[in-house]
């Protein structure tokens, strides 16, 4: 059959021939004004005066990010940003990043007239939505304590969280929990009150206290907690039954914590376990290193620069909060005692493999970390396991898949570079020979969050 195509009269093209002519010369940006005009002049759609500056595909555009520099979440943040730059060439960061605890918050913020858009990672601070505001460009916040102000925010959901620490505790035979939070922060609220649900399903009640100040995580300033408050927990800490776990608002005030209980003469974590959120470098530093539940820094500020992006062409979010679930639960001395050490080469590589599945290991990785020849190494592990080390990471990688494709909106090419494969096709290919499902069918099967 013929195409036919719809002609613009002659008549009516003659009018914009000599004041729109389109030549070599003219620049993009006048180009698509110009089109624009023409557009509403036929079809009263919409008014070109009115329409953004929207950068075009191919024109640079500046990203900036504004955080505390001296924090674990800003720079997994970053690291995000950077992941993110890696697929759009045309992107460009600009560092805004403070080494102080003030954010200095006089005057316009430091991006004002040097970039697209912001991230930025910050609390409640007085004045701190208005002052982002004046920098007039799109921001994304990277946390939780201003979801009620309007601007897009991403941050860990908080009943990830509280699902991972009510299991992992009531696991190591915690009866027992309190929830140690901050005054001053939304997140530290709502992760308080979905941690009491998910233990009252269980049988286990709660105990929260929120502290009027808390530890910042800066060596140089501290950020030193007051007397009173010490006492007030430490009361808190004194008057639970025991064994009592410690659900912290962060690794900080774990540590916070865990020093008052040692000032106690009370023992970690036979008298009192302690559960960090963050798994920072200070968690594996503490004395006793502390069990933390791993946030996804990481992903959150590649999600932040997504939607950053999509909002700097123009496109406004369906939604304006975005929660991105916690990982897992490490588990240290300080909720479950002294592990028992690997006492085998096999249990050696079959912890190996536990932490490493997603990271795109091979069976010659496992070999070299557990320093015996790889052909001896499969042999043996197939007899004492039941099961190759081929099958063993197979299975890592699959329970991290289902939890992805259930829990996020990210693209099956993400998560096959978040589990270790090079190409997504590799993850259609797990799906089908394990479940014989394609991605898209299980996260529809299984999806639990409302889509982006």
């Amino acid at each position: 059959m013929r195409k036919t195509y719809a002609r613009w009269p002659a008549d009516r093209f003659a009018i914009y021939r000599g004041n729109y002519c389109i030549n070599r010369q003219m620049g993009l940006q006048t180009l698509r004004r110009s089109l624009c005009k023409i557009a509403h002049a036929f079809f009263y759609s919409p008014k070109p005066d009115d329409l953004p500056n929207i950068p075009l595909m191919n024109e640079k555009i500046t990203i900036g990010i504004h955080s505390a520099s001296w924090t674990e979440h800003s720079r997994r943040v970053l690291q995000g940003l950077l992941n993110y730059i890696e697929e759009y060439p045309n992107i460009q960061v600009r560092d805004f990043r403070f080494s102080t605890s003030d954010p200095h918050l006089d005057g316009n913020p430091p991006w004002t007239g040097k970039v697209d858009g912001a991230i930025v990672s910050t609390g409640r601070e007085p004045g701190i939505t208005n002052w982002m505001r004046r920098g007039k460009v799109p921001i994304v916040v990277a946390s939780g304590d201003l979801i009620d102000s309007g601007l897009v925010s991403v941050y860990t959901d908080v009943h990830s969280v509280a699902r991972l620490a009510a299991t992992h505790l009531t696991d190591a035979g915690f009866e027992h929990v309190a929830h140690v939070g901050y005054q001053k922060s939304d997140g530290s609220k709502r992760r308080s009150e979905a941690l009491s649900d998910e233990l009252e399903k269980r049988g286990i009640k709660l105990k929260s206290i929120a502290l009027k100040e808390v530890p910042l995580d800066n060596i140089d300033n501290p950020n030193l907690v007051s007397e009173s408050t010490i006492q007030r927990l430490k009361a808190m800490l004194e008057k639970s039954p025991k064994p009592l776990a410690v659900v912290a608002l962060n690794d900080v005030v774990a540590e916070l914590v865990c020093t008052c209980v040692r000032e106690m003469g009370l023992s970690i974590p036979d008298e009192i376990g302690v559960l960090g959120v963050g798994d920072s470098e200070r968690a594996r530093m503490a004395d006793p290193p502390l069990s933390s539940v791993r946030t996804p820094g990481v992903e959150i500020g590649y999600r932040c620069a997504s939607l950053l992006h999509s909002m700097i062409l123009g496109n406004k979010p369906k939604d304006t909060v975005f929660e991105v679930p916690a990982e897992t639960v490490v588990a240290r001395r300080s909720t479950a005692g002294w592990k028992r050490a690997a006492v085998t080469d096999i249990d050696r590589a079959l912890s190996y493999i536990r932490d490493h599945a997603c990271d795109g290991i091979r069976l010659k990785d496992v070999a070299s970390a557990v320093r015996i020849p790889i052909r001896t190494l499969e042999i043996e592990f197939k007899k004492q396991i039941g099961r190759s080390m081929g099958e063993v990471i197979r299975e890592v990688r699959l329970e991290r898949v289902k939890h992805l494709l259930e829990t996020t909106n990210l693209s099956t090419q993400r998560i096959a570079a978040m589990v270790g494969y090079s190409h997504y096709s590799y993850l259609n290919k797990l799906l089908r020979d394990e479940l014989n499902v394609t991605p898209s069918q299980y996260r529809k099967q299984k999806r639990r969050v409302t889509p982006e």
